[in-house]
Formats: C-alpha cells, structure tokens, sequence
C-alpha cells in the first residue's frame, strides 16, 4: 500500500474524527450550558472565545480534514476499492463533508465571530437588551452548530460505511 495513501487516510479519519467531536461537545453541551447559564454563562463564553486556540480549532480541523479528503479522492483510485454502490455512498458522504466545511466556514464561523465580537464588546455588566441579544444570537449559534453537524454525521456514516457496500 501507497505510504502517501495510508498517511492521507490517518490524517482524514483523525481529522474527521476529532471535528465531529468538537462539533458534538459544542451543539450539545458547551452552548446549551452557556444559554441555560445566564449571565454566568456569557462571562465562561467571554473567557472560551478570547482563548487564542479556540479560534482556530474549528478552522483547522475541518480545513486538514476537507484537504486530506481531497488530495485522497485525487491521489487515490477509489473506483478499484469500492463497488458502484460504495462509490455513490462514498461521492454522498464527500458531498455532505464539503457542504459541512463550507457551513461550518461561511455561515457558522461568521455566527461564532459575532457572538465572540458581542460578548467581548459588551464586557461584564450586561443590561437586560444586552441578554436578550446574546440569547438570540447564542440560540443562532446552536442552531447553526446543529446543522454543521448534520453535515458531518452525514458524510461520517457514508464515508465509514461505503467499503461495506
């Protein structure tokens, strides 16, 4: 086996892997907890969001995984180690992955930015607008999480499942 091709694919799966769980741990725990929180809440996303590293993670995972995903559909010959079924399953999941990089960069990372930006902005004491408007966006911010992580679920079980079939 191709040791570029056994690189790409470890870099790929762990890549996947670790965005999934990053995706996971935020649409079901750390934003729901944030808004359940209250203003408590607001001061812990005050202090997650001026984390440099925070910045970045989502950024960086999902970039190394979608090019690793790439440079695998190009350097690889898919056709020889799946079945057409395996093949279409494969092309879905691909689909589903570029769908979940773009969101997660176009729609969702401009939503976390805001909600960083606004919490930062607003500094500790909020007025109730303050609440009501990082509520509204913060509820933004899990909504739009959600679907990213759709996204990735999607192209995880197809990706995972294609040699199968």
């Amino acid at each position: 086996m191709n040791i570029l091709l056994v690189l790409l694919r470890l870099i790929h799966i762990v890549g996947a892997f670790a965005w999934v769980g990053l995706g996971g741990a935020m649409s079901f725990y750390i934003i729901p907890a944030t808004v359940a929180a209250g203003e408590t809440g607001f001061r812990y996303m005050k202090s997650l969001f001026t984390q440099p590293g925070f910045a970045m993670i989502f950024p960086s995972v999902s970039g190394i995984t979608t090019l690793a995903g790439i440079l695998l559909y190009l350097v690889g010959d898919a056709a020889s180690h799946f079945s057409q079924t395996g093949n279409i399953v494969l092309g879905i999941g691909a689909i589903s992955g570029l769908a979940a990089a773009i969101h997660g960069g176009a729609v969702l990372g401009r939503t976390s930015r805001t909600v960083g930006q606004t919490v930062v902005q607003l500094g500790s004491a909020l007025s109730d607008a303050d609440k009501t408007q990082l509520n509204e966006l913060t509820l933004k911010l899990l909504t739009q999480s959600r679907h990213s992580l759709i996204l990735m679920v999607v192209a995880l079980v197809c990706m995972g499942s294609a040699r199968y079939l």
